[in-house]
């Protein structure tokens, strides 16, 4: 089985926690063996064991149990890349956990959330992996504050939120716990759980956007297909990330990080149904898409994409797009403050 990986985004959110402590970012980093320059690229990912070890550093450099609350006040709407806009344009609550359930493997297919209902109530649990690299704990707090914390943020009438339940034993205090979920929280129980009251999740939200959800959903299951496929397909994608602010990757580059002939590399991407330039440019317009979200200028994301000039990244997003970079960015701009 591949190596479960997280979106390095997520890493960002708890390097800008970090920082606020006034702990020394760039060392820890070191020491989990993370290469800082991925968290700004949309669509980089870390090997969990990595991210496992990140978490137990943060944890013991600011000596607070409770620190993983703190991080999804530093989580910005593309750290859960396309996830995070769909959550935020869905019809309700329950819609919300339901999509997040259908694509968290986009955040990180080191665990898995299972939604379960039982009358009047509705859990969502954080299911431990299927593989021998475990989540820290403090993972999977911060992806359950992280919910509640969205959820509150897009519910005007409660989020709902009955009781949340770990699995790990209780620290020393737990007041931390309890300030930040406004319920009753268990440790030491069968599973990572976050209980909410059902009637509330399917409250109408005010920013429910069908059309807008309807695009967000096909993007975060293009994604999936694509992490799903065969693991030369996905290594490769891995590396055009990483190569692309170099310059455009030749296939000769790419085949020899693999350890691959250009023929042997050719080869197995047909084999997966693949090419080695659909591969480019998909990486390419995803990429494109995340950097205009970020509000970053045509010349960075020329850069950023290994272009040679603004002018051969335009004809290649009006490729994709059928629109250029400014009006595309324009369009989702005012679809955001919609």
């Amino acid at each position: 089985m591949p190596e479960p990986t997280t979106l390095a985004s997520w890493a960002a959110a708890i390097a800008a926690a970090l920082q606020t402590r006034g702990c020394n970012v760039a060392g820890l980093l070191q020491q989990a063996g993370l290469d800082p320059a991925a968290m700004h690229t949309p669509g980089a990912r870390y090997p969990v064991r990595a991210m496992t070890r990140l978490w137990q550093l943060a944890v013991a450099a600011t000596g607070d149990p409770a620190f993983a609350l703190e991080v999804p006040r530093h989580v910005q709407p593309t750290t859960l890349h396309v996830l995070g806009l769909a959550l935020r344009a869905s019809r309700s609550l329950e819609d919300a956990l339901l999509r997040m359930a259908r694509y968290s493997r986009l955040v990180t297919d080191g665990a898995e959330v299972v939604l379960e209902s039982n009358g009047p109530t509705m859990a969502a649990i954080y299911l431990p992996p299927r593989h021998d690299v475990p989540l820290a704990d403090a993972a999977y707090e911060a992806f359950m504050a992280a919910a509640v914390g969205l959820g509150r943020a897009l519910a005007q009438s409660g989020d709902g939120l009955v009781a949340c339940e770990f699995r790990h034993r209780a620290p020393a205090d737990t007041s931390g716990y309890e300030r930040f979920f406004r319920c009753p929280v268990r440790f030491t129980k069968a599973h990572n759980r976050l209980l909410f009251d059902r009637s509330a999740l399917q409250q109408a939200l005010p920013g429910g956007d069908t059309d807008r959800v309807r695009a967000y959903d096909a993007e975060a299951a293009a994604y999936l297909a694509r992490f799903d496929a065969s693991p030369v397909s996905q290594r490769v994608r891995e590396l055009l990330i990483r190569q692309l602010p170099a310059g455009e990757p030749q296939r000769e580059q790419v085949a020899a990080a693999l350890h691959l002939t250009p023929r042997t590399l050719l080869r197995r991407l047909a084999a997966e149904g693949a090419s080695f330039r659909e591969l480019l440019e998909d990486t390419r317009r995803e990429l494109a898409l995340s950097y205009l979200r970020q509000r970053r200028s045509a010349a960075e994301v020329t850069c950023l994409l290994g272009f040679a000039d603004p002018s051969n990244f335009t004809r290649a997003f009006k490729r994709w797009t059928g629109v250029t970079p400014r009006s595309w960015r324009s369009q989702a701009l005012r679809s955001s403050a919609a």
